[in-house]
């Protein structure tokens, strides 16, 4: 079923601030969510909303965030968020980096004790909007195996790479380094289908098309094999290692739902005005992207595609016309609004 992005904003909204979410953090939270559901990653949308509820409500994930800068030197800054939610944390991190990148021309972010932040995109979008190249990188509890191991080590660690262009959108590189998140495998067995081969293995570490025994016990496969272990390492070094946060096998899964997460986010944030002319980068950068456009195309490909682009492109379109909500969610959705005396979603 589709429903008008307001729509989902109030709901998503309500059902945060019925959880005792102050109205301008729930804003956020739910930003993130719509954000992403809007350009097709599910994985990260609506469907996230019961689990984070019953971490707020188990005291896992602060009601009102608390968010304290501990070291703060000129170009870095490293910041606690008390267990308060990632997209409140990861917010205020981004706009520190903001700050600073423009007063000292490169600036860096370090958080420690946040919680899922969400789509990564979202942050370093606020920089691009800002004339500044943003990376955006977060870990998360283990989920993949080292090459030819079989014990889960290291989370698919999302990373974000967005910079500003003459055309029409900003040039955004999103991907977590699985193969695919783990949210895409949650939302494959909440649905009902079987998931494409390389996407997880199950507790044998054994590849499986069913999401259920990738989610009992098994893992999900790092993207390039032992180049995209390798690169998910480095991420857990420049976010968990670095901030002095929890890292690899400390992080518990957001699922269990018996004690809290130490999440850690790293945002750098490039000045481009202390390189060049911003006028002259965003040519550039759009000459580039006009390099992808316009290659020669292997047979039967119709459209060549910049990183990013077909996502923003489905988010116009669901913007303008709706936002789905599968049934599974949907469901999930309106127990949890029934459970919190809110007004379930209808067409």
């Amino acid at each position: 079923m589709d429903f008008q992005a307001s729509r989902l904003r109030d709901f998503s909204n309500s059902i945060l601030q019925k959880a005792g979410v102050p109205d301008q953090e729930a804003d956020v939270i739910t930003a993130t969510m719509i954000e992403a559901d809007a350009r097709g990653i599910h994985s990260h949308g609506l469907m996230r909303l019961p689990i984070y509820i019953e971490r707020i409500q188990k005291g896992y994930i602060r009601k009102e965030a608390q968010v304290t800068v501990e070291k703060d030197q000129k170009g870095t800054a490293l910041i606690d968020g008390h267990y308060s939610a990632g997209q409140v944390v990861a917010t205020k991190a981004m706009d520190m980096a903001i700050e600073k990148a423009g007063e000292f021309g490169i600036a860096a972010v370090s958080v420690k004790n946040s919680n899922h932040f969400g789509i990564a995109a979202h942050y370093a979008l606020k920089a691009a909007e800002e004339d500044m190249i943003a990376i955006v990188m977060s870990n998360t509890a283990p989920l993949m195996p080292p090459t030819g191991g079989a014990e889960k080590v290291l989370g698919n660690n999302p990373l974000a790479i967005a910079a500003p262009s003459d055309g029409k959108n900003p040039v955004l590189l999103d991907m977590a380094l699985s193969n695919v998140a783990l949210g895409k495998i949650i939302f494959a067995k909440n649905n009902g289908v079987s998931i494409p081969e390389g996407w997880g293995a199950d507790k044998n570490g054994s590849p499986t098309t069913d999401p259920a025994a990738v989610l009992d016990g098994g893992f999900v496969l790092p993207v390039g094999g032992p180049k995209g272990f390798g690169l998910a390492l480095m991420v857990e070094l420049l976010t968990g290692v670095l901030s002095g946060g929890d890292f690899s096998k400390m992080i518990p899964s957001m699922y269990d739902t018996t004690q809290k997460q130490s999440i850690s986010h790293m945002m750098i944030v490039i000045d481009i005005s202390s390189f060049m002319e911003v006028g002259t980068f965003r040519r550039l950068s759009s000459t580039l992207g006009e390099y992808v456009k316009q290659a020669a195309r292997a047979p039967g490909v119709e459209e060549l595609y910049r990183p990013g682009e077909i996502e923003f492109g489905v988010e116009a379109s669901r913007m303008e016309n709706g936002i789905p909500v599968s049934d599974g969610v949907l469901d999930d959705l309106n127990k949890l609004a029934v459970s919190l005396g809110v007004q379930p979603l209808s067409a």
